[in-house]
């Protein structure tokens, strides 16, 4: 009984006094029902008194047998239920992360796309600037490398600098 741990003293105490106390009013009642016939008191108590460290000793060894098996099967259940919880959590984890990529890409579209309209409104602006002035303007398309010539998205050049919306040349 002294190998019970501290966790689960509290269950072995309580189950050893519920025991205890149980095994002994047992042993009172039997005593003065059942074996008190033609004896004196003092044998009937006597009888009692010998009883007390068998039935002591028994609620003890039972306590302790009831609370290692409650020991075991709560490790079984943890067990169980641990693997259940870091099963669910990478599942968590692989969800989050799986709407956390899905929701970089379109925000990551969304701003390459604003990012690209506001060169080319600047680049426009800047076109037009010029030539309600009177100046030449030469300055390339946005997206064009040095020649002049415009990228699509796969990196191919095309002939006149535009890319269409499904990134084909425009011809």
């Amino acid at each position: 009984m002294w190998s019970v741990s501290k966790r689960f003293a509290k269950v072995y105490f309580a189950l050893f006094s519920v025991l205890g106390t149980l095994g002994i009013a047992w042993t009172i009642w039997y005593e003065t029902v059942h074996n008190s016939a033609g004896k004196s008191w003092y044998d009937v108590v006597d009888g009692i008194i010998q009883k007390f460290p068998p039935v002591i000793l028994g609620a003890a060894f039972i306590s302790f047998v009831i609370t290692e098996a409650l020991v075991v099967l709560y490790s079984i259940y943890r067990d169980r239920m641990e693997k259940k919880w870091k099963k669910l959590f990478a599942e968590g984890v692989a969800e989050g992360e799986a709407k956390g990529r899905a929701q970089g890409v379109i925000e990551g579209k969304a701003q390459g796309v604003a990012e690209g309209i506001a060169l080319i409104e600047d680049y426009y602006r800047r076109k037009s600037d010029a030539e309600a002035r009177g100046e030449p303007f030469d300055e390339p398309y946005p997206g064009a490398d040095n020649n002049g010539v415009g990228n699509d998205d796969n990196g191919a050049n095309n002939k006149n600098g535009v890319v269409n919306k499904n990134g084909s040349d425009a011809d």
